[in-house]
């Protein structure tokens, strides 16, 4: 299954994963190694570190070497054989999410791979995580917690470098250009005219290499800043909304609910009861 790096960045960062275990699968030369169906529980994750392989989801074919990782859902019948006459060498990643957000996160059912290509700290990262989940005491698996999500933050980082270009450059060039002046009242044609594009352009720029249409990019980067002064300051939701570039605060206050799920009162009040445990 082919899947765009920004929908399976978009998961991840949406998705409650739980490091559940990795072990390592070897095999030598073509012989057949693996016949069975993944964990029934859990999502997992292919790093090949040695050798070429043959791996196989429900009757889908990946023929994979290091710097290729293979996403694989729960219960998947899954074959593995080396498709040439050398040794082989897979790590294996095992994470869950909660019952709750399987339907609305349907990639962690899914088979999927991306490429990351070359990057000499993910072999590392690995051999530490194998070891931090041996090793007893809270310390040690909250290391694990933190390698594992280290690990997908480099698998991430070479992934989107395997797809840049001279369009993600512009791409990075109109974020901070929009992160910049956020506060001001920019259109998305005024910003897409002043990098030489027209909106259907800049829109088609940005699905490739952000994920999400301008529009959003710039609404977040305006309700993430509105959270900053809501939790800092004691101005009134008018002033907030003109301060991050609304002129209509019954627009702002309708765009801050579809976006963060509560009111603007409602984050105020949640923000001030967690203030207050604190002091107290």
């Amino acid at each position: 299954m082919e899947t765009d790096i920004n929908q399976i960045i978009d998961y991840y960062a949406k998705a409650s994963t739980a490091f559940a275990g990795m072990f390592f699968e070897y095999g030598e030369f073509n012989n057949s190694s693996i016949d069975r169906r993944t964990n029934p529980f859990c999502g997992g994750l292919v790093i090949p570190l040695m050798g070429n392989v043959c791996f196989t989801l429900d009757g889908t074919e990946y023929r994979i070497q290091p710097g290729v990782v293979i996403h694989a859902g729960p219960n998947m019948r899954v074959s593995i054989k080396g498709s040439d006459h050398k040794p082989w060498n897979l790590a294996v990643i095992h994470y869950t999410i909660p019952e709750n957000e399987i339907n609305r996160l349907p990639l962690f059912q899914n088979h999927f791979s991306f490429p990351i290509g070359e990057n000499v700290k993910i072999p590392d990262l690995i051999q530490q995580l194998l070891l931090s989940q041996s090793t007893p005491g809270a310390f040690a698996l909250f290391k694990t917690k933190l390698l594992f999500t280290n690990l997908l933050g480099e698998f991430f980082d070479s992934a989107k470098r395997q797809c840049a270009d001279s369009g993600s450059k512009l791409a990075e060039q109109v974020m901070e250009y929009i992160r910049q002046n956020h506060a001001e009242p920019i259109t998305i044609s005024q910003t897409a005219s002043r990098f030489g594009l027209d909106r259907r352009r800049l829109a088609a720029l940005f699905e490739r290499h952000v994920g999400m249409t301008p529009s959003n990019y710039l609404i977040e980067c305006r309700i993430l800043k509105a959270k900053e002064l809501l939790c800092t300051s004691s101005c009134p939701i008018k002033q907030v909304a003109e301060c991050v570039g609304y002129s209509d605060s019954l627009y702002f206050s309708k765009a801050f609910k579809k976006l963060s799920g509560i009111s603007l009162s409602e984050f105020r009040d949640l923000m001030a009861r967690g203030a207050d445990q604190i002091q107290g």
